[in-house]
């Protein structure tokens, strides 16, 4: 049996880092807002958002503590929001090893 976390290229880490999100959503409309983290890992993140992407909708985002940026696309997204809020797997388009800063 093969489960999804034995298919990560990285442990996930919980760290919560502000981030900014950015892309646009289906009629094109710009996207942008600012969230944290809930997960890290070396090909991207797990965080909650009020906005609404699409699977494979490419994004941006930027590590508000360093101002880092790097391109991303959506990944994953939870079925129902909660709170408001939806759940989203961001991976980077090529993963950059020091983006969420020392992992501790």
């Amino acid at each position: 049996m093969s489960f999804d976390s034995d298919r990560r290229s990285s442990p996930r880490i919980s760290k919560r880092i502000p981030v900014v999100i950015e892309g646009k959503d289906s009629s094109g409309q710009g996207i942008r807002e600012e969230t944290y983290t809930l997960l890290v890992n070396h090909s991207g993140a797990l965080l909650a958002l009020s906005a609404r992407f699409e699977w494979h909708d490419p994004c941006t985002v930027t590590n508000q503590s360093s101002g880092v940026k790097a391109p991303c696309r959506v990944v994953w997204r939870s079925t129902v929001p909660i709170a408001g809020r939806w759940s989203y797997g961001i991976a980077f388009v090529d993963p950059l090893d020091d983006f969420w800063g020392p992992q501790q």
